[in-house]
């Protein structure tokens, strides 16, 4: 019995260790690609800076969106879970919080007045 739980207070520390070494590689990938982002940035005009905004806020309306279909696509097919999740999320259920595509340009002029 007690090589039992030596046995298995191994394997737990392994499989914690396991674990723990993909989730610090991808958190120093993620810092890396901050970076990189940053000092892209860094090096822009501030009219190219002022351009990209308005581009990633674009983009981010229609990721948003996109990923909003993609979900409603799958409403039927979700676990009651999952539905409770989709049901209760403003981020991915934009259209229920009353914040549908008329939410993008509100977002948008938002971005633009914080300069």
């Amino acid at each position: 019995m007690k090589t039992l739980i030596i046995l298995l207070s191994a394997s737990a520390i392994l499989l914690t260790f396991a674990h723990a070494a993909p989730a610090e590689a991808a958190e120093q990938t993620r810092i890396q690609t901050q970076s990189e982002v940053q000092n892209r940035f860094r090096n822009m005009s501030t009219d190219q800076l002022l351009e990209q905004q308005r581009v990633m806020a674009q983009d981010r309306d229609r990721d948003r969106d996109l990923l909003h279909k993609e979900l409603k696509n799958r409403y039927r097919i979700m676990t009651q879970e999952q539905k409770r999740k989709f049901d209760q999320s403003p981020v991915e259920n934009p259209i229920q919080q009353g914040m549908g595509q008329g939410s993008s340009g509100s977002t948008g002029s938002g971005g633009k007045g914080g300069r």
